[in-house]
């Protein structure tokens, strides 16, 4: 069985997509969803569909193998969604929020020193990737993405991985 995937959840009435998400844990990921959602907005979804019976169809979009980005495919699905008009509940359709500098290696506050930054409180902690993870909430590939320096990160993931160990990041300064 194929584990690496981009799906969708559609609506069981309108057959709409609604979400586009990645999983490299198989229909775990995505069946997880119609119990405890990540997000505030499927999470009111599904229990609005639930009081009628009905739960999200999970729709197997793309298999992804191991040497393809699955991150970037994520994101070429949902751009492709929005152009055609889909009404996505992803936080990073409704809000973008990324990360993207035109910093300078030397300036105090590039990526590559916050993402130090946060490896070390994290090994200072005692904390592996996976358990900072299970602890604050944060996807565990989002983690490794900010730690390995990527650029591309999602900016509510970094705030609540900061804020766990008493900081925060003034944006402006970006």
């Amino acid at each position: 069985m194929k584990k690496r995937f981009i799906y969708s959840l559609k609506c069981p009435f309108t057959k709409e997509v609604h979400y586009i998400g990645k999983t490299t844990v198989g229909m775990t990921r995505p069946l997880s969803h119609m119990n405890k959602s990540h997000s505030d907005k499927i999470r009111e979804w599904v229990d609005e569909l639930k009081i009628f019976g009905h739960k999200p169809i999970v729709d197997i979009i793309y298999y992804v193998s191991e040497i393809e980005d699955i991150d970037a495919i994520e994101q070429r699905e949902i751009h492709r969604h929005l152009d055609r008009g889909c009404y996505l509940l992803n936080q990073i359709s409704v809000k973008p929020l990324s990360i993207i500098p035109n910093l300078e290696k030397s300036d105090d506050i590039g990526i590559d020193n916050v993402s130090n930054f946060l490896k070390l409180k994290r090994k200072y902690a005692g904390l592996t990737q996976g358990d900072l993870s299970k602890y604050s909430g944060v996807a565990l590939t989002v983690i490794r993405k900010i730690e390995q320096g990527k650029t591309n990160i999602n900016l509510e993931g970094l705030v609540t991985l900061l804020s766990m160990f008493g900081c925060k990041i003034d944006i402006t300064k970006i």
